[in-house]
């Protein structure tokens, strides 16, 4: 039986960064509950506060790079890094550091500890990497996910390209478990973080 998505046209397109405080919107709406998300800004009023502009620095990093997607009615986004990209140029991520320390004040740390982290577990060989996959919650089960998901998977086995992506909760490991990829460890963030699942997808 198909999927609800499967059966409708979700008009998927490339986003732009005039689409930047649509994309951040629906990553908040997505994320904002999601155990990294919560570990990062435990203060749920402080959440509130600073995680859409959070969101919004990324999106703002992510969209020059043209592997940005979202539906028709932005109830759904895909945040790629296409293979060989550099994310930011050493002054790009000078500012982007800045802003971020600006934005977040003392919980900038875990930001940057969150960074650092992911870096030491991503791959070095060229792969796609998908940072956000979000669907507003009004709108998550309807197969949203998966469809920007094969938009670019089925790109990947075309060019014979890997993916990959780090699962913030069992839930999103298992949706990536059904589109191929394959979880090759597991990241524990302190404090009594949240478990976090690397997962790398060979081409079909």
């Amino acid at each position: 039986m198909s999927s609800p998505a499967a059966t409708i046209d979700l008009f998927i397109r490339r986003a732009f960064p005039t689409d930047r405080d649509a994309v951040a919107a629906t990553i908040t709406a997505g994320f904002f509950d999601d155990p990294v998300t919560v570990w990062l800004l435990p203060d749920v009023e402080r959440r509130r506060e600073i995680v859409r502009p959070l969101f919004a620095l990324y999106a703002d990093a992510y969209l020059p790079h043209g592997e940005t997607y979202r539906t028709a009615d932005c109830s759904g986004v895909a945040v790629w890094l296409p293979p060989g990209a550099q994310l930011h140029t050493a002054e790009q991520e000078e500012a982007f550091g800045a802003a971020v320390q600006h934005l977040a004040g003392a919980d900038a740390d875990r930001a940057f500890l969150l960074a650092e982290t992911f870096a030491r577990h991503h791959p070095t060989m060229a792969h796609y990497y998908l940072q956000f996959l979000a669907t507003e919650p009004a709108h998550q089960g309807r197969g949203i996910g998966s469809a920007l998901l094969r938009e670019m998977l089925e790109r990947a086995d075309r060019e014979g390209m890997p993916a990959y992506h780090e699962a913030t909760t069992p839930r999103n490991r298992a949706l990536y478990e059904r589109h191929g990829y394959v979880t090759v460890g597991q990241i524990q963030l302190p404090d009594d973080g949240p478990a976090v699942w690397p997962m790398w997808r060979e081409p079909r």
